[in-house]
């Protein structure tokens, strides 16, 4: 579940993210974990990531309830995955992004249809308060706002990798029934493969110390600068690129009957 935590320093920050989780389809948490004053005009803000990760083939069998082999060919829809309105944004403070996958073969799991929905968390919304306020070291007010200033910003999900329409993919999901997609069961959850059947294991937390800055920005409100930066402790270590289609294949299926 989401979680956040806002910490003042000095000027009155107020920052909203998303507090409802629809079933099980956000999978990360996100926690404002630091707010630091660069100076007295700017401040950075520390979203903190955490969810589950493996290196391992075996456990990503494991976690996943449907795993299935086949290709991605189209957008189908945005929708605000806090509050369930589909097709049109507004406000919104997470968007997913929900993809048509057409199934070749159903590796583990129960029979579903040919084509499915799969969600694939895009963002969440930030809003950014800036009031002049005065505040002293201590967080006494010494002086109440009478001008307050806003700025809603989006914060791209650090794991979003948009996928390659026409492609061959491996995914490993769960089922929200409720809502009628199916969603990513951990990080990693895609294996890609070429022309040649050769895999290549899809997730930024690869070279996440080499992507990391990507998902540092900047906003100004007014006179003031907010520095936003993600945070994740976890890192991948790829152990499947390079192999063959057949051999994930059969892995996977040997793995889910010894289940």
């Amino acid at each position: 579940m989401y979680k956040h935590k806002v910490i003042k320093w000095s000027l009155c920050l107020l920052i909203f993210t998303s507090l409802i989780i629809i079933g099980k389809t956000i999978r990360s948490n996100t926690d404002i974990a630091e707010v630091s004053n660069v100076s007295s005009n700017s401040e950075t803000i520390v979203l903190s990531k955490t969810f589950k990760t493996t290196n391992h083939l075996s456990e990503m069998v494991e976690e996943a309830d449907v795993i299935v082999l086949g290709k991605y060919d189209s957008l189908h829809s945005k929708w605000n995955m806090a509050n369930n309105s589909s097709y049109e944004i507004q406000d919104e403070d997470v968007e997913g992004h929900l993809f048509n996958f057409h199934i070749k073969e159903i590796l583990k799991g129960d029979s579903v249809e040919n084509k499915v929905l799969i969600n694939h968390r895009y963002s969440e919304s930030l809003v950014l308060e800036e009031s002049n306020e005065v505040i002293d070291d201590n967080g006494i007010i010494l002086k109440g706002a009478t001008k307050v200033f806003t700025e809603k910003v989006k914060n791209k999900d650090p794991l979003y990798i948009k996928p390659k329409f026409g492609e061959t993919y491996i995914v490993f999901l769960k089922e929200n029934s409720k809502l009628g997609h199916f969603y990513p069961a951990l990080e990693p959850f895609m294996i890609q493969f070429d022309l040649r059947d050769i895999a290549q294991l899809k997730s930024n937390l690869i070279d996440w110390d080499k992507n990391k800055n990507k998902y540092k920005f900047e906003v100004k409100v007014k006179e003031k600068t907010f520095y936003i930066e993600n945070e994740i402790d976890s890192t991948i270590k790829d152990n499947i690129s390079g192999k063959k289609l057949k051999d994930i294949k059969d892995f996977v299926k040997r793995s889910s009957k010894m289940k």
